[in-house]
């Protein structure tokens, strides 16, 4: 959209990526904030312009920018978004939105009270493969979703995502790194889910801090829909046949198997066999973006195809797998 301007809080990997996307869609980047003001300083110099800030206060007061991307470490999404939110700022938020049901009750609420737009980074629901497949198979009954993924946590110091398992920081590999897959189901099964069972282990405890989060578990989903889904959460080591995400979902007739991160999608008893995204137009590729998605949504006044309501059913969800985990116990999903 010409003439909006827009800032980044967090500027590491996935900020930097984000970044770069909004200067590919044309926004003005004019502010990039991090608590590490080195990592700042080196995005706003690869970008080529703009201000650096360890404060993100300064971001909220900023009345020139209209859209804040957040691609901090978890627990600071609630506080970041809801300011941001109040000084009436459309949104981007990288994945979880929020790490507790209770924090993303909480920001659906100033969402809705600021009148702004959001959309969260679960960016499976605008791949091609799964619009298709929803296209084809829009009421499934049944749908299976993993994450199986290498051991992050014990890998070299400085490639180390150790943070995810800190209660106060990431929360954990469910709700970390496995919320894409649980976001896909519920994308894929109509959204709001009933109740939950699992049963999780720490099978390797180092690097994984003191909260007991799973690093593997395997769970159940009633949605209320009617369907049901399995999910499997783990980093045990992925598979390379499939890549570390694979979905599945059928209606009694149709099928769809999701490969190589949702970039394939292989199809049985539908129109058409296959469909591989590298295979269509750069032009259709390129509109797989949720940073389009929040612009476009911002343009037209409609919504975001990931809003603040999405993001919240996707963490209850989360929340209650890591709670019947830890308790054996089926859980009722709030809502």
């Amino acid at each position: 959209m010409a003439g909006m301007k827009a800032a980044v809080i967090g500027c590491g990997g996935m900020g930097s990526g984000h970044a770069a996307k909004a200067q590919d869609l044309g926004l003005e980047l004019v502010g990039f904030c991090d608590e590490i003001e080195s990592s700042a300083t080196r995005l706003r110099d690869t970008i080529g312009s703009g201000y650096i800030t360890t404060d993100s206060g300064r971001i909220m007061r900023d009345d020139s920018i209209d859209l804040v991307i957040i691609a901090t470490h978890h627990d600071a999404h609630h506080p970041l978004a809801v300011a941001a939110a109040q000084a009436g700022k459309h949104l981007l938020v990288e994945k979880p939105m929020c790490v507790t049901y209770d924090q993303a009750v909480d920001l659906a609420e100033e969402v809705e009270k600021a009148g702004v737009k959001l959309v969260v980074n679960c960016k499976f629901r605008i791949a091609p493969t799964v619009q298709k497949a929803r296209e084809f198979i829009p009421h499934p009954r049944l749908s299976h979703g993993q994450l199986a993924m290498d051991n992050y946590a014990l890998k070299e110091p400085g490639t180390s995502s150790s943070w995810l398992w800190d209660k106060d920081d990431g929360g954990g590999l469910l709700i970390s790194t496995a919320v894409h897959t649980i976001d896909l189901l519920s994308y894929l099964m109509g959204g709001a889910a009933d109740r939950v069972y699992a049963e999780g282990k720490v099978f390797d405890s180092r690097n994984k801090g003191d909260a007991g989060y799973p690093d593997a578990l395997v769970g159940t989903i009633q949605w209320q829909s009617g369907g049901l889904s399995t999910v499997i959460s783990t980093d045990q080591g992925h598979n390379p046949f499939v890549s570390k995400w694979f979905h599945q979902m059928w209606d009694g007739e149709r099928s769809a198997v999701f490969s190589k991160h949702t970039s394939r999608v292989d199809f049985s008893g539908c129109d058409i066999d296959y469909l591989e995204t590298q295979d269509l137009p750069e032009s259709e590729r390129n509109k797989a973006s949720m940073l389009l998605n929040l612009m476009e949504a911002i343009e037209t006044d409609g919504d975001t195809l990931c809003n603040v309501h999405d993001g919240a059913r996707t963490v209850a969800i989360c929340n209650a797998l890591d709670a019947a985990a830890r308790t054996g116990q089926t859980q009722k999903v709030a809502r």
